[in-house]
């Protein structure tokens, strides 16, 4: 079954209030998740680079996996050793918009931490999938299917899909078709990633998707009981109306993303000299009316992204004839 993803895009930036908290929860979650796994949010890039490079090519050749495709087969099928022979570093810069130089340090970090392992004989790359504890792709996988869930709930009481979609039946879905559910999530998190940092880097944009998380919580909260619904545009001027009480303190972000407070505190500095966040008198943080300029343009090309994300995602979820194991 196909779906429209401009379709899709234009009811969610039509209610975006409504919606925004749920993507930015989503976005925030799995920075956490791969923080804690990679302690680098830039050489956690390269690898979900590299694993989406993987796992697509793998399914373009003749579905090399069959039916092998759940998360159960993706840890304990020998089959998922899949090395790769290119790791160019002008590719992955121009993919992620790092620094080459960059690139190649996280590289040499990841192969010394086992994440990524190079066979020298041979000259290929591979995924340790070892290293990435059980647990945690579940948490990712209740992430996603939370995020999903919600958003197409949504969408079925606007009458744009007609079938009933709960939290449990995405999870249990992901679980199943895992490795073709993966390299969409991953298409989706990469040219997010990448195409904000055109603006700030990683840290940066962590704590940005935070503070975005509790802006967005405060708006939502304070119209739900007139039933009030803003677009992407129109947030902004909501800004002000929140007068300067739901900010996040610098101890509080540290504690929510796992972050270093120095690196926070320099990041915070960085972020308030570019009127992406404003800080109150109490020392708080949060999206500043200002921003707009700036936030924009993003906001708009993650609409896109999020269109194609779960139009490509339902497309999936609707193949119920797939035998997978």
């Amino acid at each position: 079954m196909k779906f429209e993803p401009e379709k899709v895009s234009k009811i969610i930036e039509q209610n975006y209030s409504l919606l925004a908290p749920d993507f930015f929860e989503m976005q925030t979650d799995y920075l956490n998740s791969m923080y804690a796994i990679y302690k680098d949010l830039d050489a956690s890039l390269i690898v979900m680079l590299l694993t989406r490079k993987i796992y697509a090519e793998a399914f373009s050749q003749d579905n090399k996996f069959g039916n092998k495709t759940s998360l159960k087969s993706f840890y304990h099928e020998k089959q998922f050793d899949v090395p790769v022979s290119k790791f160019k570093i002008k590719e992955i810069s121009n993919v992620l918009n790092l620094p080459r130089e960059t690139i190649r340090r996280k590289k040499l970090k990841l192969i010394k931490n086992k994440f990524i392992i190079f066979n020298k004989k041979k000259k290929t790359y591979s995924l340790n999938i070892d290293k990435i504890d059980e647990p945690t792709i579940k948490t990712q996988i209740e992430i996603s299917s939370k995020f999903l869930s919600n958003y197409c709930i949504f969408f079925s009481q606007k009458n744009t899909i007609f079938e009933d979609i709960t939290f449990d039946s995405f999870k249990n879905e992901i679980n199943k078709k895992f490795l073709i559910y993966l390299p969409i999530f991953l298409n989706f998190q990469l040219s997010y990633f990448s195409n904000f940092k055109k603006i700030a880097d990683m840290e940066s944009l962590f704590i940005t998707l935070l503070c975005a998380l509790n802006t967005t919580t405060h708006i939502k909260k304070k119209n739900s009981s007139n039933n009030k619904v803003f677009n992407s545009e129109d947030i902004f001027a909501q800004l002000p109306k929140l007068k300067d009480q739901y900010g996040l303190n610098s101890t509080s972000i540290a504690e929510i993303t796992k972050l270093p407070r120095t690196t926070v505190l320099r990041k915070l500095a960085k972020l308030e000299n570019l009127s992406l966040l404003k800080r109150d008198e109490f020392k708080r943080y949060a999206t500043p009316e200002q921003a707009k300029k700036e936030y924009y343009g993003t906001i708009q090309h993650t609409l896109k992204l999020l269109g194609i994300f779960i139009s490509e995602c339902l497309e999936v979820y609707t193949v119920k004839d797939l035998k997978v194991s």
